[in-house]
């Protein structure tokens, strides 16, 4: 009876070990809140996550600081999705009439994500609407309307191809995060948006730009697991583009470590 109460404790060890080295990271990705009606996002967000070996947990629209609070609680890591103009009385400015549809909901629910998020040291992604909002909580500044506010517009930052398809060229800072994800020192990239960062957050650093010198990347500099690109890597990760793939495997890859 020893001897077989001491195999089943043996088993039953080596299970927990396998189940802990096979089990996936949970990844949350925020949601957009299209006419205040529905929490969703594109599947390409999900189906990257998936392909990078994560398992994705869609975190619903709400004003509940607690919900989310406990939501994030259980993640790994966190992506911060696209969506609609950040409202500019967040970063110090009026509206101008050239400002896109704004969702005060959604400015709630994305800036309480980010404040949990820090509070709890996850590993923070932010894509396109996601690395503005990111920018502007930590005290930067956007253009509200990139043709309006910048002087140089010689690239057209809002393509009417679809995200699978890469339309401008983006030079990345050598040594930075971005640099490291990728190796390399050049993307090709989609790019579906008109808002941009104007003046960077004190505590991150820009390591990536358009050649008209619109930021297309940022990353912490201090030790804090949180970093954004203004294109959809999503787009062109779900086809297995190894560059934009690599975004999210170093997520999950962030995500593990934090387990």
């Amino acid at each position: 009876m020893r001897k077989l109460f001491l195999l089943f404790v043996i088993v039953f060890s080596l299970i927990q070990v396998v189940a802990q080295e096979t089990s996936k990271p949970l990844i949350g990705i925020s949601c957009f809140h299209p006419d205040s009606i529905y929490s969703s996002v594109r599947v390409t967000y999900s189906e990257s996550i998936i392909k990078a070996g994560g398992i994705p947990v869609l975190i619903p629209v709400t004003e509940s600081e607690n919900t989310l609070r406990e939501i994030l609680a259980r993640i790994d890591a966190l992506i911060l999705s696209g969506g609609d103009d950040i409202c500019p009385s967040y970063y110090g400015e009026d509206a101008i009439e050239e400002l896109g549809a704004v969702n005060g909901r959604s400015d709630i629910y994305d800036l309480l994500l980010i404040k949990i998020a820090d509070e709890l040291n996850l590993p923070v992604f932010g894509i396109c609407r996601g690395l503005q909002v990111m920018n502007v909580y930590y005290g930067g500044s956007l253009y509200q309307d990139i043709p309006t506010q910048h002087p140089d517009t010689t690239v057209n930052h809002k393509q009417t191809e679809k995200s699978n398809v890469a339309t401008h060229r983006v030079i990345l800072l050598p040594g930075s995060l971005i640099a490291q994800i990728t190796e390399q020192t050049e993307l090709m990239t989609n790019t579906h948006h008109h808002q941009a960062i104007k003046t960077v957050a004190p505590g991150f650093k820009v390591t990536a730009w358009t050649t008209d010198h619109i930021p297309e990347a940022i990353e912490s500099t201090s030790d804090k697991p949180i970093w954004g690109v203004q294109f959809h890597p999503e787009g062109q990760a779900i086809e297995d583009n190894p560059e934009m793939l690599s975004f999210f495997k170093f997520l999950v890859n962030q995500a593990k470590k934090k387990e």
